[in-house]
This record gives structure tokens, sequence and C-alpha cells, in this order.
């Protein structure tokens, strides 16, 4: 083996795996066992009576649909992994709504945390004995779950039961939801929580087929350069290629993370 060879089998082995982790992942979602999965979130959106007129281009976590109606950030993921599993989905929701302006809902939000409050929930799952995983999508307020996610949880014996977690966030991560997870559900299966930016949740579909186009960029300027001589144009184009697959894969990780 050439060390000009070297390039091209490495590029290639990883777009390779990408073409199969995403494949897996497809195949994956559309066999899981959907009966036994719900899909559970919070969002502001339901738990606050917004005015028609409420500003959703630049408020926190909102946004409207194409038809036009008020939709969160944990909401859509919640339908966009309900569309790739055909899983229940259920809503968590409060009797006493938050202000629509998202100052006084953040100031609600620390004064529930620091008096370690469990808001009542307006509605319940039935049947909760029939679920196996659970799908719990949050925000990050204050660096945990909204109380209300703390309600629900405590709420149900979830004993047994995998849980999923998955928090929008504006730079915080994770903050402590998982460990509080952990602790309120000590006998359950908490696993490893996924972080993602709210801003990033209309990209969420599109970021495997994106990393999959960057490793196919980078495999592609391995085979010119694996074909041209060093200084020539084709090692120019190769480099070209390169840097641009090396960029749109940082680009996907920044833009899911951060």
């Amino acid at each position: 083996m050439t060390k000009k060879k070297l390039p091209v089998i490495i590029s290639g082995v990883l777009l390779g795996i990408s073409i199969l982790l995403f494949t897996a992942a497809v195949i994956y979602l559309h066999t899981a066992n959907s009966d036994k999965t719900l899909i559970v979130y919070f969002t502001r959106v339901g738990n606050t009576d917004f005015s028609e007129n409420v500003d959703a281009v630049s408020s926190a976590s909102l946004r409207r649909s194409l038809g036009g109606e008020l939709e969160g950030n944990c909401e859509v993921m919640a339908n966009t992994l309900k569309k790739a599993t055909g899983a229940d989905t259920f809503a968590i929701t409060v009797d006493d709504k938050y202000p629509e302006s998202y100052e006084e809902t953040v100031s609600r939000a620390s004064e529930e945390q620091s008096d370690d409050a469990r808001p009542i929930l307006s509605a319940s799952v039935e049947n909760m004995d029939k679920y196996e995983k659970i799908i719990l999508i949050y925000p990050v307020w204050w660096s945990t779950m909204p109380m209300p996610v703390f309600t629900f949880l405590e709420s149900y014996d979830l004993s047994g039961k995998d849980i999923y977690p998955i928090a929008t966030h504006k730079g915080s991560f994770l903050g402590s939801s998982v460990d509080d997870i952990e602790k309120l559900c000590p006998d359950s299966e908490v696993h490893a929580g996924v972080p993602v930016a709210g801003g990033s949740v209309d990209w969420i579909g599109i970021i495997p087929i994106a990393v999959i186009v960057s490793f196919a960029l980078i495999f592609a300027g391995s085979c010119v350069r694996y074909k041209c001589d060093v200084k020539t144009k084709g090692a120019y184009l190769d480099a070209v290629l390169t840097a641009v697959g090396v960029i749109a894969f940082i680009a996907c990780l920044i833009r899911v993370i951060i």
C-alpha cells in the first residue's frame, strides 16, 4: 500500500461508515416497536395563552408552521420523531399557564425552581404501563428541566422503562437535567442525553444527509489527489474539495450542538 492510496482508503471508509450508520438509523426507526414507545414533550406552546399577533420570528423557542400555526421547538422535534417512528406523543401541560412574555416566564421558572415546586398538570397519560420506552423532550430552563417535567416524572411509576432525554438549549447544553432524571427515576434506565441547539431544530432531518455529503466531498478530494501530481490544477481541486468537506462536517456538528 502506498502513502498516496491511504487518504483515498481512509476517506472511503469514513464515507461508507457514515452511509451505513445513516441507513441503520433509518431502518431502526421504521422497525422500532412504536406501540411501546411514547414521545413526551414540554413546550411553551400549549402552556401559554399567546395572542394572535405574537412575534414568532424573534421569540425564543417559537415558530410558525407552513400553515401559520404557532408551534414550539420541542413540539417540532416530537412531531418529527413521530413521523419517523409512528410512536404516540404526549404534551405536558399545566393548569396555571405561563406568561406570554419570555422574560416573565424565565422569572417564574426561576421562582419555581427555587421553591422546588411541582406545578399541577392538566392532562395525564392513559395506559402508561404499556410503554417501555419514553423519549423525553424538553427545553433547558435554569440549567435543568422545567419544573412541570419534574411533576410528570414523579406522577408515574417508570420502573424498568428506558428514558431517552433530548434537551433544546441556548448554550447550556443538558445542564443537570439528566442527573435530575436519574434521581427522580432511580429504577429506570436513563440513557445519555442529546443536547440540540434551539436554532437547529429545523435542521435535524437534514444534518445526517449533510454529514454524508461532507464525507463524499472529502472522498472525492482524495480520489483527485490520488490521480494528480502535486502542484497541478487537479491537486488544487483536491485541496478545495477536501477543505469544503471538512468545513461542512464541522459546521454540521456545530449547528446541532451549539
